[in-house]
């Protein structure tokens, strides 16, 4: 079986390319941009089983990425993870009215963020592959 693919999009180069070797350590293909704009591209180029994506990118917000994406009958099944420095229950909910399955909170444990990935891919991805 084909490894899960996780697109994250996050315009700080740093945070992704950490994130990025996390899950790849994990076993996850990884595939990484660092804009709203390119998540578009590579949804279609890649169809990923996830994205994790940041809020606060250039161009297209991740909300309004999200929100995007669930409205095409082309990339609605696509488990969306949003992911944000920001602490906020109202952000949360909007998250959550756009679409997202879930969100984490971004720290510097990177791998209390890699836990939580896979525990979302063993409820939402794991599932539907059996």
């Amino acid at each position: 079986m084909e490894p899960i693919k996780i697109l994250v999009a996050d315009d700080n180069r740093l945070l992704l390319a950490i994130t990025k070797d996390a899950l790849e350590a994990q076993g996850f293909q990884v595939i990484a941009v660092g804009s709203g704009l390119e998540v578009y591209k590579e949804v279609l180029a890649q169809r990923p089983h996830l994205i994790l994506l940041d809020i606060m990118m250039p161009e297209i917000d991740g909300i309004e990425v999200c929100r995007n994406l669930k409205r095409s009958p082309v990339t609605q099944d696509i488990v969306i993870v949003i992911h944000s420095a920001k602490r906020d229950m109202a952000l949360m909910d909007l998250a959550h009215a756009a679409g997202a399955e879930g969100f984490i909170i971004k720290s510097n444990q990177i791998e209390e963020m890699v836990t939580r990935i896979q525990e979302i891919v063993r409820e939402k991805i794991s599932p539907a592959r059996a």
